[in-house]
């Protein structure tokens, strides 16, 4: 008994012990729930209103939106881009002045386009406008003067004036006249055309290959260069009566006839073909016994392979006066040389006789 009691004393009652704990406890949830309560209090007093954050959550979004604007591209941007390339192709389809049209139009007519040179030869009408020389014309067309005069048949250069039509043909070339013993084929080798007889004939669009004298046929571009030939006055006549054997462009001897050959009866009187005076006379390797008169405005010509001479270096002399004869030459039978040329520019002399 009495240890029990001792026992006792020294371990008090372990239900006491449990109901101190739960006070403790008890204690503690006060003290948080407490907390709890303060908590909710302070946040009541000082936390913003719901609307007031809703609007401050709304704020932050165009904060985001200006710091995309840099990448996407605003509408005044494009307008200012727009206005940029309005510029730019003003600036680069400048029109041009009517000066630099006409230039352009008459570039643009003078380029010629490739020609089968067996085609049907083609023409063109042109009317001489005010100011426009034989020089400009051919420029225009791209073609030399000598074809425009020969396919006219111009005598005389000044009457080309404001008004007067021309036959414009679509390549370089001259007319020639069937001569008795003509055949294409011997024209083909007398001229030297890069051509066939049947081509010539195509070219002139004759429906065979028979021709007869005193037929003009169209020569393709046998002469050289003519350059330019300014505006005459001037007229010449024939320097001697007869036959013309070899005419202008001709391929002779291996050589290009600079003017034409006409034959006669040995003796035949030579006259002037114009009025003006006599610069040079002789004998030569080239041209045998020759003469030489000087014209107006630049004109020249040349009368070689005679038999006798009848003026001197000096002389004045008229259109058809006599001075000098045909002959026997060693180089060509009983035939004159004749020569016309302007400036140093050698023409074709059957135009202007």
């Amino acid at each position: 008994m009495a240890r029990d009691s001792y026992d006792d004393m020294l371990n008090p009652d372990p239900r006491s012990r449990r109901g101190s704990s739960s006070s403790k406890v008890g204690l503690i949830a006060a003290f948080c729930v407490l907390l709890c309560l303060v908590a909710v209090v302070l946040y009541l007093l000082f936390a913003p209103p719901q609307e007031e954050r809703s609007e401050k959550v709304v704020s932050h979004e165009p904060i985001s939106i200006e710091v995309k604007e840099p990448v996407k591209v605003s509408p005044e941007s494009e307008t200012v881009k727009e206005e940029v390339k309005i510029v730019e192709e003003k600036s680069v389809s400048v029109e041009p002045k009517e000066s630099e049209k006409v230039v352009a139009r008459e570039l643009s007519q003078a380029i010629k386009q490739d020609i089968n040179p067996s085609s049907k030869l083609t023409f063109t009408e042109h009317v001489v406008q005010e100011g426009q020389t034989l020089t400009d014309i051919a420029k225009l067309y791209s073609l030399k003067p000598e074809t425009i005069i020969s396919v006219n048949k111009i005598k005389n250069i000044a009457a080309i004036t404001k008004g007067v039509t021309l036959m414009i043909p679509d390549r370089d070339g001259v007319y020639y006249t069937v001569k008795d013993g003509d055949m294409l084929s011997k024209i083909v080798r007398r001229f030297d055309l890069d051509m066939t007889w049947k081509e010539l004939q195509e070219l002139n669009g004759l429906k065979s290959e028979n021709i007869k004298v005193g037929q003009e046929l169209f020569i393709p571009d046998p002469v050289e260069t003519i350059g330019v030939v300014s505006a005459s006055s001037i007229s010449f006549s024939s320097p001697l009566k007869g036959s013309i054997t070899a005419s202008f462009g001709q391929t002779k001897d291996g050589k290009s006839v600079k003017g034409i050959y006409i034959t006669a009866t040995a003796g035949t009187p030579v006259t002037a073909a114009g009025k003006g005076a006599v610069v040079d006379a002789g004998v030569s390797d080239e041209l045998g016994r020759f003469v030489v008169i000087s014209h107006e405005e630049g004109y020249k010509t040349t009368y070689a392979y005679l038999e006798r001479v009848e003026v001197k270096v000096g002389s004045e002399v008229e259109k058809g006066d006599i001075i000098a004869s045909v002959g026997l030459s060693s180089v060509v039978p009983s035939t004159l040389y004749f020569m016309l040329e302007q400036s140093g520019i050698t023409l074709n002399p059957e135009i202007f006789i």
